[in-house]
């Protein structure tokens, strides 16, 4: 294995398996989280405020844990991932203190997800999108690289999308200051971009072009989390739902 950080992204550069997924998943995925009625209703102002409040307080109480998540993550891999990583940006917690602010400024129950997240009843597109997480990363039977495959692609690869137009809605739409957007600003820009594309190049680099049966698995757990990010989370946002 090399001992070397991966070059830039360029999706052209991948095994065939990992394009067909940028190009198949990834990028229909991307453009349904463009055009999902909540985030429009963000960026025109529509949504009402009880609606942004529920999102955020999902995404809070999902990313409580997310450090102990990818914390496991990485006790499973190989050494040889972190020196493949070196230099590299990679996200190892939830910053839920920092993203706190935001329920708070939409009036959500920060200190009850916070200090008794299980009396909290989030969307249930959460609590199944939180599931299938967990079982990628802490499941036995599976290999590591499924933990990249659904975290790093699945879901990091997708973050910006999400998140851009939230960061911008809410502080030009909503009031929200520059300080309780802190979050959503930073999952906005070039770093945490670097996060879906080190699981592209973990994947070309740590999965051999004849496993095709751990292709298969990776492409499963993408298809699944990129779907959940695309048809589910931003459900918990519309109204009536």
């Amino acid at each position: 294995m090399s001992t070397y950080a991966p070059a830039p992204f360029s999706p052209t550069a991948l095994p065939t398996w990992i394009r067909r997924a940028h190009s198949e998943i990834l990028a229909p995925r991307r453009r349904a989280i463009e055009n999902h009625p909540f985030i429009r209703a963000m960026e025109t102002g529509q949504a009402e405020v009880r609606d942004a409040e529920r999102f955020f307080s999902g995404l809070t109480w999902h990313l409580l844990e997310f450090g102990k998540h990818v914390g496991h993550h990485m006790k499973k891999r190989p050494p040889e991932v972190a020196a493949f990583l070196a230099g590299r940006s990679e996200d190892e917690d939830g910053d839920t203190e920092i993203l706190g602010r935001i329920v708070r400024a939409f009036g959500g129950p920060i200190e009850l997800i916070q200090t008794r997240p299980w009396d909290y009843k989030p969307h249930a597109v959460w609590i199944r999108h939180d599931a299938l997480l967990r079982s990628a990363i802490y499941s036995t039977d599976l290999e590591w690289q499924i933990g990249t495959a659904a975290l790093n692609v699945g879901i990091e690869s997708l973050v910006p999308t999400m998140i851009e137009p939230l960061y911008r809605a809410c502080v030009k739409n909503y009031g929200v200051t520059s300080h309780d957007a802190k979050w959503l600003e930073s999952r906005s820009g070039e770093e945490e971009r670097q996060h879906g594309e080190n699981g592209y190049a973990v994947l070309a680099e740590f999965v051999g072009s004849s496993d095709t049966l751990l292709q298969s698995k990776c492409l499963f757990f993408i298809d699944a989390l990129s779907a959940s990010m695309a048809y589910g989370l931003l459900e918990s946002g519309m109204k009536n739902h």
